[in-house]
């Protein structure tokens, strides 16, 4: 018997010979597979004593386990109130809240549940589900990360947490994650496709691609899997192959509006602007919302000279998502060319507005002000144009510099790596993970103290980016 069920059948016995017989009939009887007849037990035990929230609780989970869920959200809550130094109740309630998509609602309950029990990793992990569903992506990922440490074979909370870390932008971290899912379960598909995905936003192409070939062998229907196959491909400059795929899965699931997107993409790709528009307009057909398929869509008709066609697909775009900062960018575009400047002057403002850090947007946009007459306002956007320009053309040297240093440092060539490292962070200071790199060539030179400073710099940028343990190379 589980440690909660001893304990829940400890204070059933203390609850008086009548419930707590029932409830122990209850117990067998679940235990057996019976759930209609542990119902009735716990049921008998409930009315014996209305306050049993241990039976209560497994009242809950038996009308649950039949599917009736509000049902057994009704058993948990009163079970949650009645017994407030209960782990079950409270975890119970928690976890269906979580399923039923209630996640503000799970949140309490799931919090009293890892303060009773703090060493219980699911429960944790649920909390940690529950949080990131409400917005709270830190706390979500700190709850995760206590789980995994409680339960490293936890797999689905190693693929929960390394989508999390993704979306906060850690791909190291992500990566790890998801190696520590796949490898805990192997059968666990989505944490393969995760992974490469995570591989591929690092820039990991051919490691991605021999995952995702590994997952389809095992997997042929995942469709998810070959589509991230493609875009793989396609960050490796395999146009082919992602071409190949794309019209494979089109032939297979002709009625994916994200298989002719995909496909229509990859033929862009390769200057096939009649095919691309084909499949591009086959995908907007399918889902009218999909808001990149339109901005595609108007790109190939503006590279082949249709432009009232484009702005009509770059206002389609714009009309399923208004925060599409680089279609209000080719709105602008278009309709300059057309000679509606004060249309493209509002679409040039809103695109710096949805894309400040865009160099093209505000050099457009202070391009149509002098034109104008708006000696002022263009000279401000001109010189942020410059600006952004530079710091752009800095970062891609800093980037650069980081993968030298990697190639020198594999080389033996100490000096010469620390060199570049020097020059990223010069390049580059709000670059976490030059800052860390940094720390680490310093370290190994023996320089502490300024490797801490390092260390420091990347933590206040990326606070994921902890320093690392005494040893690490």
């Amino acid at each position: 018997m589980r440690p909660a069920l001893l304990l829940a059948f400890a204070l059933a016995t203390a609850s008086g010979p009548a419930a707590g017989e029932h409830y122990r009939l209850g117990l067998a009887r679940e235990k057996a597979g019976d759930l209609p007849g542990a119902e009735r037990a716990y049921a008998d035990a409930v009315a014996a004593d209305p306050r049993m929230a241990a039976a209560r609780d497994r009242l809950g989970f038996v009308k649950g386990q039949q599917g009736r869920t509000e049902e057994a959200l009704a058993d948990f809550r009163r079970a949650a109130a009645d017994g407030p130094a209960l782990f079950d109740p409270h975890y119970h309630l928690g976890a269906t809240l979580w399923w039923t998509k209630d996640a503000a609602g799970a949140v309490p309950p799931l919090r009293v549940a890892v303060r009773l029990r703090p060493r219980h990793a699911e429960s944790r992990y649920y909390l940690g589900l529950a949080l990131k569903d409400t917005g709270d992506l830190a706390g979500a990922i700190a709850e995760l990360r206590r789980a995994t440490a409680l339960e490293p074979r936890l797999a689905v909370a190693q693929l929960r947490l390394g989508v999390a870390l993704q979306e906060q932008g850690d791909l190291d971290g992500a990566v790890a994650a998801l190696r520590a899912a796949a490898a805990a379960d192997p059968a666990l598909a989505d944490a393969q496709n995760s992974l490469a995905l995570a591989l591929t936003a690092r820039g990991d192409a051919e490691e991605a691609i021999a995952v995702l070939q590994r997952l389809i062998a095992a997997h042929p229907e995942h469709v998810s899997a070959r589509v991230n196959l493609g875009s793989a491909l396609l960050h490796k400059g395999d146009l082919e192959g992602a071409v190949s795929l794309y019209r494979a899965l089109v032939a297979a699931a002709p009625e994916s509006a994200e298989a002719q997107y995909n496909l229509g993409l990859a033929l862009k790709q390769k200057d096939d602007f009649a095919g691309a528009e084909a499949a591009l307009a086959r995908a907007v057909a399918l889902g009218p919302g999909q808001a990149d398929g339109w901005y595609t869509l108007g790109v190939v008709r503006w590279q082949t000279g249709r432009a009232a066609e484009a702005v009509q697909a770059f206002r389609q775009a714009l009309a399923a998502r208004p925060d599409h900062g680089e279609a209000q960018y080719m709105l602008g575009t278009v309709l300059r060319q057309q000679g509606e400047l004060d249309g493209a002057l509002a679409a040039f403002k809103e695109a710096v507005r949805l894309r400040p850090d865009s160099p093209e947007a505000h050099l457009s946009l202070g391009q149509l002000l002098e034109r104008k007459g708006d000696a002022a306002g263009s000279g401000a956007a001109l010189a942020e144009a410059e600006r952004l320009r530079a710091r752009l053309a800095d970062r891609q040297a800093a980037t650069f510099a980081l993968d030298a240093a990697a190639k020198l440092q594999a080389k033996g060539d100490a000096a010469g790596a620390l060199a570049r490292l020097r020059e990223a962070v010069r390049l580059d200071g709000d670059n976490a993970r030059a800052h860390y790199q940094l720390g680490l060539a310093l370290r190994r030179q023996g320089q502490a103290q300024a490797a801490r400073a390092e260390f420091a710099a990347a933590q206040k940028l990326a606070p994921w980016m902890a320093p690392p343990a005494a040893g690490t190379r």
